[in-house]
């Protein structure tokens, strides 16, 4: 069985703005159509870079996600991906705990290290700590959400004998999805996750870091290698109007639902994977984005699963 996420419109990098109504009405469409999970982004301020002009309008995904659990009722939520070495770990840790209480341990925890370095001087995190503080918030994350009394002791996180609740409603807490494709990420993956997440990737360089990842876990003992959900970028041609010029190379995830479905398959054969999360990315207003996850699910997925 293959599984199939999205991405709700929490931000403009669609090519529209993203409003609040938006984003439910995209996360009750994807539940409505049994796409497994919805997930969505993370920025807390951005500069004006070119790179950041479409995270320059971005809700907060705590938020989100607790308004798209209490509209819903069987779809998981999560974030993809939570800039992670930016937050306070302890509070992030309750307000996780906290949300998979509430949407019924629907919860999963996307996380990364981020790449805008404007943004984490405005947040006032050393940028070159990134990496090391993801690593160390993990930890922390684990060690609030385990039973009873908690201490931690690290080089950016210290207290003992506290106590914090609620504690996560899935057991022993909610799975945690790695994103990156460094080797630093896949350590890290190896280490902490249930899933590493990379953004799209040619077929030979993923087989390539699957295999790095397979090594990490031998390394430490892992038997239980994460599983890859890959992003993986649609543009329905006949949706978008982003038709392939008459002898130009197609990108894939490009073209018709036939043309998509090929390439899906073939990252299925060559790579393993059976979980994808679906990025409408060539969608240019909320009807577009709509219209593509229907047809999506009428057209693309039964040539995949």
């Amino acid at each position: 069985m293959v599984h199939f996420s999205v991405r709700c419109p929490n931000a403009d990098y669609l090519g529209f703005e993203a409003t609040s109504d938006g984003i439910i009405e995209t996360a009750r469409k994807a539940e409505e159509l049994g796409f497994d999970a919805v997930f969505v982004n993370d920025h807390v301020i951005v500069d004006g870079s070119p790179q950041s002009a479409t995270w320059r309008n971005t809700y907060d995904p705590f938020i989100a996600l607790s308004f798209i659990a209490a509209r819903t009722t069987r779809i998981l939520v999560g974030t993809s991906v939570l800039v992670m070495p930016c937050r306070n770990p302890v509070a992030t840790a309750k307000m996780l705990a906290t949300l998979d209480q509430m949407s019924g341990g629907r919860l999963i925890a996307g996380v990364g290290v981020g790449w805008n370095e404007a943004e984490f001087n405005a947040l006032g995190v050393p940028f070159h700590e990134r990496g090391a503080r993801t690593t160390e918030y993990l930890r922390v994350w684990q060690a609030c959400w385990a039973p009873g009394e908690v201490s931690f002791a690290g080089n950016f996180v210290a207290f003992a004998n506290m106590h914090i609740s609620p504690k996560p409603r899935q057991q022993p807490y909610p799975p945690i999805w790695i994103g990156g494709s460094s080797k630093a990420a896949l350590r890290r993956a190896a280490e902490f996750a249930q899933a590493w997440q990379p953004t799209q990737t040619p077929v030979a360089d993923l087989v390539e870091r699957q295999a790095y990842l397979r090594g990490a876990c031998d390394h430490i003992g892992r038997r239980d290698v994460p599983v890859t959900r890959m992003s993986f970028r649609i543009d329905f041609s006949d949706i978008t109007g982003h038709a392939v010029p008459s002898g130009a190379e197609r990108r894939t995830g490009e073209g018709t639902p036939m043309q998509i479905a090929a390439d899906l398959r073939r990252y299925r054969k060559e790579t393993g994977l059976d979980a994808f999360q679906i990025n409408f990315n060539g969608c240019h207003s909320l009807d577009q984005l709509l219209a593509s996850m229907d047809l999506f699910v009428r057209e693309v997925k039964p040539l995949v699963a």
